[in-house]
C-alpha cells in the first residue's frame, strides 16, 4: 500500500482515533528457573492511532492477528518494537516501526502489529 505522507496526516486527521502506547520505561530481571521477567516498569500515552489490514498482499501471505496500526508523530512519542498499543478492542505488540518523514521531520509511524 503506498501512501503519499500528506495522505497519512489526513487519514490520521479525518479517521485515527486515542488509543494507549504502553512503553516499558526499565528492563526486569530474567528469571531463568520460571522463564520471567519482574520488576519492569510501564508508562502509558495517549497517542492518535489507525489500525489498518494488509489489503494488497496474497492471501497465502496474510497471517491471522498481523496488521498495522499508524501512529501520529505530533503527539510527541515515538513507537519501540515490543511496545503494546491498547485500543480498538484489542491489545497486540509492535514488532517493527517505519518511520515517515516530510521535509525533515517524522510525520507518522506505520507500526506492524500482531496479537
Amino acid at each position: 500500500m503506498s501512501f503519499r505522507s500528506f495522505d497519512l496526516y489526513n487519514l490520521l486527521r479525518d479517521f485515527g482515533q486515542s488509543v494507549t502506547l504502553r512503553k516499558v520505561t526499565t528492563d526486569g530481571t530474567y528469571n531463568p528457573s520460571t522463564g520471567s521477567v519482574s520488576g519492569s516498569n510501564t508508562t502509558d500515552y495517549t497517542v492518535t492511532g489507525y489500525f489498518y489490514n494488509y489489503d494488497n498482499m496474497n492471501i497465502d501471505q496474510i497471517v491471522r492477528g498481523k496488521r498495522k496500526c499508524l501512529i501520529s508523530a505530533l503527539d510527541g512519542v515515538e513507537p519501540d518494537t515490543q511496545d503494546i498499543i491498547l485500543g480498538n478492542g484489542d491489545t497486540v505488540s509492535i514488532s517493527s516501526v517505519t518511520t515517515i518523514f516530510s521535509n525533515g521531520s517524522a510525520v507518522c509511524y506505520i507500526c506492524h502489529v500482531e496479537e
